[in-house]
Parts: C-alpha cells; structure tokens; sequence
C-alpha cells in the first residue's frame, strides 16, 4: 500500500491546546492530583486558571491539539489521507482548529458543529522536565453523538483510529456503535488507551472494547500499568496482547515494547533534547500506524514511531514546523 492510498479516519476530541511552561510551585498549587495526566475541569475553573497564569506572568501559546488530531496531522504529513470525526463549536476556535486541520492536508467533511457548545480547549501545562499536566474543558467535544455518524465518514478507510477518552462523551452510545460499524465494514482498528486516569475509570469497558473490536492498542507505561495492574513493562505488553493482535507499550526514554506478527520486540529510543512531551506519544503512534498500513515489520514500524516521537519531543506544542517534517519525512523514505 502506497501512502497516497492509505486512508485513514479518525474519530475523537477536537480541542485546542493552550500551551505554557510553568514551574513546579505553580504545578503543586493548582493541580496537585494532576500531574502528567489528564484533570477535567468546567469552563469557568479553565478560565480561572488561565487568569492565575497571567497573574503570574505565564503566558500560553494557542495550538491545535487533541490526541486524534494529533495523530492524524502526522499521517497527513507522512503522506496519508486523513479525516476527522470529531465535534467543533461555531465559534473562533472551531474555525481554527478546522482550517488548521485542512492546512496540514487533514480532510474536514467529516467534523460536526454543536449549535451552542464552545470548542473544546485544553490548558498544557509544561513542566521544567518537560512533562505535561493537562487541565481540559470538553466542550462541544462531549457531545459526539451516535445519530452523528455518517456512512461517509469510515467510506473508502483503510484503518478506524480513536481513543481511550471518547468512553467519557455524554453519549455512551457513540463508540461502541463507531466501533461496530468499523467491524462491520471490515476497517482496522487501532486505539489509544488515553490517560491513566481514563483507564481507571473505565478499564472494564475499555477491555471489552479491545477483546471484541480493536486490532492495535498503543499505551504508555503509566495507562499499560494502570490496565495491567503491574510496572512490568514485558507483563503489562501481555495483558494488552491477549486482547489485540497488535499491541505496543511507549515507556519515555527506555523506547518501548511491541508485540505483533506473533513476535515481541524492543524498540530502542530515538536520542532526543527534551523540551515538551505534548504530542510526544501521539506522533509516535502516526509512525508506528505508517508502517504498519506499508505492512512493515515491528522493528521498523517502532522505529519510525521513534523518530517520530523524538522529533515532537524536542519541540514545544505537537505540531512541528515544516523544515522539521521535511527531514522526518526523507528519513521514513529510507525505512519504507
């Protein structure tokens, strides 16, 4: 499969990220239960916290983000073409994230509108070691509905991508029934586990999810051990695999675990200079998702993941500038 015939459609939160670095006090005094994971906050105690920002003198960086939208920007610039499922607001940030989307080759017929919901944000708090604690406001992301999807939304896909954090929408309904349709129609499945407060929170239904409709599973080290009940990172790689053919397991600097092809292989990291995690892991599972739709071994598809990963983490925000993708894209060339 060549990269201008693989398709893929992605359904999941589309929310702008508002990015700033701040110091550990301000981390321990605001979000003390929330550190490198997800909290999610109602508008107002978003707005408050962005107001302690500024008082402090911290001032954030507007960018498109979502872990979905994330992903598929990737596979956009590797050469893929995308589509997203994912619910806007009318508003300023809406027309953003969907011109910003399309900007980097992303196909845009597929978001939904919600009359009278703001867009999703997400407040991306960076930490001096680079690690990021995320205080998010759904927004009219949380009203994805099942009635929403249309046929053409999954038409022509080669592979169905979407995550851990849509068992969270208003409508309970929405993912199952993607997922069911996805199977039906005979599309791939691959699927992020999201958060590790998302997995404790819905671990039986995300089990289920992944026994009956997914083929690939990405985790980090925090959510696998959280699904896992383990730190080990060769158990919590078999706890994912009993359910899915494919499963992988990014551990930061240590690279990662890969079970596929009936074969578990560790991928080495890709050196890097760390400046921000945002979308770290989110690009490394583009990479990942490029060589395994050129059916590419494990070694390689975790290798690209890696480059891919290393390349988001040395870069503030998740979208990286085109002289960065320009390189990514020569070195993939030679792995393909």
């Amino acid at each position: 499969m060549s990269s201008q015939s693989a398709t893929v459609a992605g359904a999941g939160t589309a929310i702008v990220d508002l990015l700033v670095r701040v110091d550990d006090e301000f981390l321990a005094r605001e979000l003390p239960d929330g550190r490198g994971n997800t909290t999610w906050v109602e508008a107002a105690r978003l707005d408050e916290l962005i107001r302690r920002l500024h008082e402090r003198g911290f001032q954030p960086e507007k960018a498109p983000g979502g872990s979905t939208g994330n992903l598929l920007c990737g596979l956009s610039e590797l050469g893929c073409e995308t589509r997203f499922l994912g619910w806007l607001g009318l508003d300023d940030d809406g027309v953003y994230y969907r011109d910003t989307f399309a900007e980097s080759g992303g196909g845009i017929h597929s978001f939904k509108y919600h009359p009278s919901k703001h867009t999703g944000r997400c407040l991306s708090l960076v930490s001096p070691d680079a690690d990021r604690s995320m205080a998010t406001d759904l927004g009219a992301a949380a009203e994805m509905r099942a009635d929403g999807i249309q046929t053409s939304d999954l038409d022509g896909a080669n592979l169905l991508h979407t995550e851990g954090y849509l068992c969270g929408l208003n409508d309970r309904t929405f993912l199952p029934m993607l997922l069911a349709r996805a199977k039906s129609a005979g599309i791939p499945v691959s699927f992020d586990l999201a958060s590790y407060g998302i997995v404790r929170k819905y671990r039986d239904e995300i089990s289920r999810y992944l026994q009956d409709y997914v083929d690939i599973v990405f985790a980090n080290e925090l959510e696998a051990a959280e699904f896992a009940g383990t730190n080990d990172p060769e158990a919590m790689l078999r706890a994912l695999a009993q359910l899915c053919p494919v499963a992988a397991v990014k551990l930061g600097a240590l690279g990662s675990v890969v079970r596929m092809d009936g074969r578990t292989v560790r991928i080495a990291p890709e050196p890097a200079d760390p400046v921000d995690a945002t979308g770290a892991g989110d690009l490394w599972q583009a990479g990942f998702l490029f060589g395994w739709l050129h059916h590419a071994p494990p070694e390689v598809c975790g290798r690209i993941g890696s480059i891919l990963g290393a390349a988001a983490v040395s870069h503030f925000g998740a979208r990286l500038p085109e002289n960065a993708w320009r390189d990514l894209r020569a070195r993939v060339r030679t792995l393909i």
